[in-house]
């Protein structure tokens, strides 16, 4: 990656609207399909966009949107293929929405999906914003890019269009067309792909979005379950919370779902985030933070934690935490706090 690249990544512009943006990995499945489907092979072309092969592997994986619209560009380019997007975005599932599909699937309505997905969107992809307008019949759905480079891409376009389509299909059932899709790209020069995924599309419009009429808004969920979506709910807001803020609390995130991996690194995180570590020292020192202090803290928050609520042997927590055996977990948490774990937890539990 280029150090042009790698500052547009991480934030190296100020505007809160250049930020860094990031989705979540599971986006590279559909992308793996479409790849294959042309010939390409997707561990090479993720390489030349500079963003790990394990996230086809790891679906909660945070990928930076820029790396994305590099890829299909890319991909688009390699394939001669100038759908390409269209057909990442047409072998997307509501699956690979992890939790959040889950969630949309346990609503009463298609509305009440659509609700939450809105409501959620951005604990898994900051660099879409579901905007909903009062139609003739129904409400246009418009998934707004925020990123400037890939609101700009008409490959990123025509993924974001027809992925959300098809998570509407999956609720509305696979012979499912929207009754008006729009799209700002021009019209290709080829549109029998996008009819035959999309339906008729108007090409050149003011926005990016499709129509659900008022009865496929009202049309009920065959299998929903209130107590579950509160469930899964509650899981959501429990273990993420809402991206894009700064990157220090990006690389926070990551600390807390590496640690108990055991490879807890700086080059760890600079490979979920598609850049190189000293790209993240770099932004970390711009936020006068460093990757040290983060998981440092990370450490001594989840320690504390455990050992004051919970029961586990120390051998457990040890991994939890990070460290590869109970004596090297013990001399950290003593120079930390002047006393053994074990004397922590034990007056932890006293004062209760």
């Amino acid at each position: 990656m280029s150090n042009r690249d790698a500052k547009f990544a991480l934030g190296d512009i100020s505007s809160e609207e250049a930020r860094p943006r990031f989705v979540r990995g599971a986006l590279l499945l559909a992308f793996a399909d479409a790849a294959r489907a042309l010939g390409l092979d997707p561990y090479h072309m993720l390489r030349r966009a500079g963003l790990p092969v394990a996230a086809l592997d790891h679906p909660d994986y945070q990928i930076p949107a820029d790396r994305i619209q590099v890829l299909l560009a890319d991909s688009a380019r390699s394939a001669n293929s100038e759908e390409f997007g269209l057909l990442v975005g047409g072998a997307f599932r509501l699956s690979m929405k992890g939790s959040l599909g889950l969630l949309m699937r346990e609503q009463a309505s298609v509305r009440a999906a659509l609700e939450v997905l809105q409501r959620y969107l951005s604990y898994q992809n900051d660099n879409v914003a579901i905007r909903t307008e009062v139609s003739a019949g129904g409400l246009l759905v418009v998934p707004e890019l925020v990123s400037p480079r890939t609101r700009s891409s008409r490959h990123m376009i025509d993924l974001t269009v027809a992925m959300y389509v098809q998570i509407f299909r999956a609720l509305l059932g696979n012979e499912w067309t929207p009754g008006r899709v729009a799209m700002t790209r021009p019209a290709p020069a080829d549109p029998a792909p996008y009819w035959a995924r999309l339906g008729a599309v108007e090409f050149g419009a003011s926005f990016n979005g499709f129509l659900l009429t008022k009865a496929e808004l009202d049309k009920p969920l065959a299998h929903a379950d209130p107590q579950m979506a509160r469930e899964i709910a509650r899981y959501i807001e429990a273990s993420t919370s809402p991206q894009g803020v700064s990157v220090s609390e990006t690389v926070a995130t990551l600390i807390q779902r590496l640690l108990p991996e055991g490879d807890c690194s700086v080059d760890r995180v600079a490979q979920h985030l598609g850049v190189d570590r000293r790209t993240v020292h770099r932004r970390l020192a711009a936020e006068g933070a460093s990757f040290t202090q983060l998981l440092e803290q990370a450490r001594r928050d989840v320690a504390t934690w455990q050992l004051s609520h919970g029961e586990q042997p120390l051998t457990e927590l040890t991994a939890l935490v990070g460290f590869s055996s109970l004596s090297t977990f013990s001399r950290w948490f003593r120079a930390a706090y002047g006393m053994q774990p074990s004397e922590f937890r034990r007056l932890a539990h006293t004062a209760e």
